[in-house]
């Protein structure tokens, strides 16, 4: 099976400090990779992962100013939905965002949600219930 994992790119996957959702990214991760799952982390390019990397966005947006996040995060996505067909899974960490993506591909996605921000994003949700 191979696996494509999506980070979120607030913070490294894992984090140097704070990162919760990145945290948990690189420990799933990790422990796909150690029972021998083919994955794929698609997180900012400064992680540090077993699996393997790939990405375009060069650091964390929390981590340099340069670094526009809406603009980043939509070229993170798009770069992963362009290459979700040599996958058998994506597993979205990164929130609703993915979400837009997911009807242009065939490869499934199954979401994990850490946190509830707003009543406001359900509608990007409404469409996979």
């Amino acid at each position: 099976m191979k696996i494509a994992m999506l980070a979120p790119i607030a913070w490294r996957t894992p984090p140097r400090h704070y990162g919760p959702w990145e945290l948990v990214t690189s420990l799933l991760t990790e422990a796909l990779v150690a029972r021998g799952i083919d994955v794929t982390l698609f997180a900012t390019l400064d992680s540090v992962t077993s699996a393997k990397l790939d990405g375009v966005v060069p650091a964390p947006y929390s981590e340099d100013p340069t670094i526009d996040a809406k603009v980043w995060e939509y070229r993170h996505l798009s770069y992963l939905f362009a290459r979700a067909d040599r996958f058998d899974l994506i597993h979205n960490q990164a929130d609703f965002p993915a979400h837009a993506f997911a009807p242009l591909v065939r490869t499934p996605m199954v979401t994990t949600i850490h946190g509830f921000s707003s009543e406001r994003i359900l509608p990007m949700y409404q469409p996979f219930q």
